[in-house]
């Protein structure tokens, strides 16, 4: 599509009117980078020019009397723009998931976007918390999306929604549903029937709760974003439009737009309907695919990548940069360090059997999300514990998805994992029992490899060739059910020298006024902290991450109970420290990062409470 002259592809502060993700200064709000040579907005005539803008009457609180909403605008002699009801409007907007911040932290958090200059937040919404199981849906307590919008409002931020279905955003599936996966004929992000069918109920629920938040009924969302980078999977052209008019047909009146990487925002944008893109380098070339698709629209940076998901076993992902200190911003949630625990008591896994809900009997294994269990809605989460009896030694197969240990009663035989798929057992003279304890490391969150996240025994498991039954499957969800039927057990001393799997029990005092602080793990291997049942999250001695942050909220003045679900070696103590910690990658001169991305608490502490796995994820 050609572009018309007065809309240069050249880059200009005029044409990027919108720009997302927690990255930007403006020379308003903070001087220049020192690498001044890299800095987008080196030429003079690229600044913006802050005089030309005045925003202070449009906030959500101040602007009473609503017609129009979010529009692009473009006229003769300049590059189009936005709107806000009539009046010339920039948006500054960053990411804050509601999700993931403990519910008391919500106001700190948008509190501390509004004071560094941004006017906006987005958020997605992730399908797979709000609709646990079907037709049964979640919106209280963290996850009480419309509290959370009206509470944006009211510090005096817009709100572009991202609700999805899809959202990748990092999560398990990409928020999808796990139960999704129960059918292998469905196809997910497409029109197929069962897919759409889900979706139809879920919207059906959701965008009910959205209409009235929106900035003509009043509310403070200006937008709203149609799926997620569809560009980057692009699977079925109908699907797109299809979620297009269904959101339209459920009352959605605000803006539409579609987010893509720069390279396929051709595949992911939808006629009439505002394209977006995401980037990590601020430069023309990034440009280029959205000008050939839409040349008389403002420019809008959806995601603005200014650091990377970390793996497990690798360096710490950081983007180094040296600025000046930003605007004076509200005090940082104190953070504390609190007295070492001693897990002094413990259960072995295999003592905890008898607590866990009624096991599944099965002539063959079922993987996790088949598993008949949650009301027909199977197993999201965790791990799987099969067994069956075996009589004789020999090669056994199986394709365990992530990792499995393997036992024969309760000794390690070894791990199967990608690529490793056979153990040897070793010559018995009786009967004896197998074990293979699957754990779900987390789903891929993008690609089209989404399709075949099955979790836990994925088809049969061999001995000899001979293909074995009669299993019985434990799930073990470490949901807080589970940790509240412990706390009526008889637990056993530690003794010298214990190996996992076991739960390990502690107590960590937390004094009168408990604050954040995060959980440092030194000489344990593998496994999993539980705070008053809540799960903090995965350790792992490979790194990056070293710590897990626990939020002061989640503490109860006092003695607080710490259980921890190791699966090889136990190590002394569990520490707290004031600061998180992480392995960190040498960092070249080439990289940069906002601070604004460790203000607002995405710290490699902060993980924790994110999904378990990053793309192809932790």
């Amino acid at each position: 599509m050609g572009s018309p002259q007065r809309s240069s592809p050249c880059l200009s502060w005029r044409r990027v009117l919108c720009i997302f993700f927690l990255p930007f200064i403006s020379s308003g709000f903070a001087p220049r980078v020192k690498h001044r040579d890299s800095f987008v907005f080196e030429n003079d005539q690229l600044k913006p020019d802050q005089r030309s803008f005045n925003w202070s009457h449009l906030t959500p609180l101040k602007l009473k009397d609503r017609s129009v909403g979010l529009q692009t605008e473009e006229r003769a002699g300049r590059n189009p723009y936005f709107t806000l009801e009539g009046h010339e409007f920039l948006i500054f907007g960053g990411s804050i998931h509601y999700f993931r911040v403990p519910r008391v932290y919500w106001r700190d958090r948008l509190l501390k976007l509004r004071a560094c200059g941004f006017n906006t937040v987005t958020t997605y919404v992730p399908w797979n918390l709000h609709e646990p199981e079907r037709g049964r849906f979640d919106f209280s307590g963290n996850l009480d999306l419309e509290a959370f919008v009206l509470l944006a409002a009211e510090v005096g931020l817009w709100v572009i929604l991202r609700p999805g279905p899809y959202i990748c955003s990092e999560m398990d599936l990409g928020g999808l549903p796990s139960r999704l996966l129960q059918d292998p004929a469905s196809q997910l992000r497409t029109t197929n029937h069962s897919f759409v069918e889900a979706i139809n109920k879920y919207f059906d629920h959701l965008i009910a709760r959205v209409v009235p938040l929106q900035y003509r009924k009043g509310g403070p969302v200006i937008a709203v974003q149609v799926e997620n980078e569809y560009g980057s999977f692009y699977k079925d052209k109908a699907y797109m439009p299809y979620l297009h008019q269904a959101l339209l047909r459920r009352g959605i009146v605000e803006l539409l737009l579609t987010a893509d990487n720069a390279d396929a925002v051709a595949r992911g944008h939808i006629k009439g309907v505002l394209a977006t893109i995401n980037i990590k380098t601020f430069n023309e070339d990034s440009l280029k695919h959205l000008y050939k698709v839409q040349s008389n629209k403002p420019i809008l940076i959806m995601e603005y990548w200014v650091g990377w998901f970390d793996t497990w076993g690798n360096e710490h992902m950081v983007r180094n940069a040296e600025v000046t200190p930003l605007p004076l911003l509200p005090e940082p949630t104190p953070k504390t360090v609190y007295p070492s625990v001693d897990p002094s008591l413990y259960l072995p896994l295999w003592d905890a059997l008898q607590y866990l809900n009624r096991p599944v009997i099965s002539n063959i294994p079922l993987n996790m999300e088949n598993l008949p269990i949650n009301n027909g809605n199977g197993q999201s989460y965790g791990l799987v514990l099969y067994e069956t009896t075996i009589c004789s030694g020999g090669r056994l197969h199986a394709d365990a998805r992530d990792m499995a240990q393997v036992f024969l009663n309760e000794t390690s035989l070894g791990i199967l994992a990608d690529g490793f798929q056979n153990i040897d057992i070793p010559k018995i003279t009786e009967c004896q029992l197998l074990r293979i304890l699957a754990e779900n490391q987390g789903r891929v969150s993008f690609s089209w490899k989404i399709q075949n996240q099955q979790k836990g025994l994925i088809g049969p498991v061999t001995l000899n060739n001979i293909p074995l039954q009669s299993f019985t499957i434990y799930s073990l969800e470490l949901k807080m059910s589970f940790f509240e039927r412990l706390r009526s057990v008889s637990w056993k001393p530690v003794p010298t020298h214990s190996l996992g799997p076991a739960f390990y029990l502690g107590t960590l005092k937390a004094g009168s006024s408990p604050r954040d602080t995060f959980l440092r793990l030194p000489g344990w291997d593998y496994g999993f902290v539980f705070i008053n049942g809540r799960n903090l999250g995965r350790y792992w001695n490979i790194g990056p991450q070293e710590t897990l942050y626990l939020p002061g909220a989640w503490l109860q003045p006092e003695n607080n109970e710490i259980i921890v679900f190791e699966k090889k070696k136990r190590g002394p103590y569990i520490h707290t420290t004031d600061n998180p910690r992480c392995r960190f990658k040498k960092l070249n001169h080439s990289q940069f990062v906002h601070p604004m991305l460790l203000l607002l608490s995405v710290k490699c502490g902060i993980k924790a409470l994110m999904a378990p796995k990053w793309r192809r994820n932790i």
